[in-house]
């Protein structure tokens, strides 16, 4: 018998039709899904700002001629990661097949969809989480959710892979992209950005928030790769600085961003710009689109360092994360399968 292993992809999704009935629902399930786990808002309230957001977004990317690519980049991926699976047939003394799929907190296919379809096919569920920083709102939803639909079998069947951006191997990923892809063009002072998404300190009246929001993972993440750029000898950054992107409302966001960074870029005599997004895995809005935005607005000369995307080394390692989480699950399993009978039949058995 095979034990059919599920591996989901799972990122935020950005719309590829620029059309409010594109727009309008992911806007709503951002509401939904974030914004709800710090603050409650009216129905109404909430249906006029995901439309007033479909409704600017919509104008905005229109009028540069923006398409994203971050659904395109999570299939990628997930084909990527796919084909180097596809040849693993036995784990833990186990005969298996890994069923590989992508899946959407914002856009369809829907992540809670996906997980109701591999609940009843596959005998284990790996989700990785395409954010590498885990905060309440990256693998936070993807736990929440897994846990609302597999109940307490989610223990034995469900391992969300995390603490990407605390591994070394992954911090060696993340420098050979930027000195492989950064392309030296003249004899200038050039300033590194490091971008992630900004996260919120604290909240609205000033308080400490009762959850992670990912903001010190932020920070050590940052400082890892920051000193690992400065040790390469491939290092000709003059600066290198951390550059989040916030948010306007919600709270107090946190005091490190790219409009910051820039600033003393221009203090420190900085005559270029290089933007390499490491708090994402795949180019999206905020990366490739509003962060080179504001640097090109602040005067500055600058390059755009793709993130990892489905580069061959990134998939590579991934692949080993995935079977290295998939044997801990078969494991926990096999010591588990007297007490869990019943769940145990509903995953390796589609017709029950």
């Amino acid at each position: 018998m095979k034990y059919k292993i599920a591996v989901l992809v799972v990122t935020y999704g950005e719309v590829e039709q620029l059309s409010l009935r594109s727009l309008y629902p992911s806007s709503w399930r951002i509401l939904q899904l974030i914004t709800s786990r710090i603050a409650t808002l009216p129905l109404p309230l909430k249906a006029f700002i995901a439309l007033l957001r479909s409704l600017r977004r919509k104008k905005e990317w229109k009028k540069l001629g923006y398409q994203p690519k971050l659904a395109q980049i999570n299939r990628a991926q997930t084909q990527a990661l796919a084909k180097r699976l596809e040849t693993v047939k036995q784990l833990s003394g186990r005969n298996v097949e890994f069923v590989v799929r992508d899946a959407y907190y914002f856009t369809k296919p829907y992540y809670e969809d996906v997980l109701n379809e591999v609940k009843r096919s596959c005998y284990a569920v790996i989700v990785i989480p395409m954010i590498p920083i885990e905060s309440e709102f990256a693998c936070g939803v993807g736990c929440a959710l897994a846990l609302e639909h597999f109940g307490d079998s989610v223990f034995e069947r469900v391992r969300v892979i995390k603490h990407l951006w605390n591994n070394e191997e992954f911090i060696k990923l993340c420098v050979n992209r930027i000195f492989e892809k950064y392309e030296r063009r003249q004899e200038r002072k050039v300033g590194l950005a490091l971008v992630a998404h900004g996260t919120l300190i604290k909240d609205t009246k000033g308080r400490e928030l009762k959850i992670n929001t990912g903001y010190k993972e932020t920070l050590m993440f940052y400082e890892r790769l920051k000193t690992a750029i400065e040790h390469d000898t491939r290092n000709r950054f003059a600066s290198i600085k951390l550059g989040a992107m916030n948010h306007k409302f919600g709270g107090i966001w946190m005091p490190q961003t790219l409009e910051r960074a820039l600033e003393e870029f221009r203090a420190e005599g900085i005559e270029e710009v290089a933007v390499f997004p490491f708090g994402f895995l795949a180019d999206n809005s905020e990366a490739d689109l509003e962060a080179v935005m504001q640097v090109r607005a602040a005067g500055y000369p600058m390059q755009y360092i793709p993130c990892l995307n489905d580069s061959p080394g990134f998939m590579d390692w991934l692949a080993k994360r995935v079977m290295l989480s998939a044997e801990h699950l078969l494991k926990l399993q096999a010591s588990t399968l007297v007490q869990m009978p019943f769940q145990l039949e509903i995953a390796t058995n589609p017709s029950s």
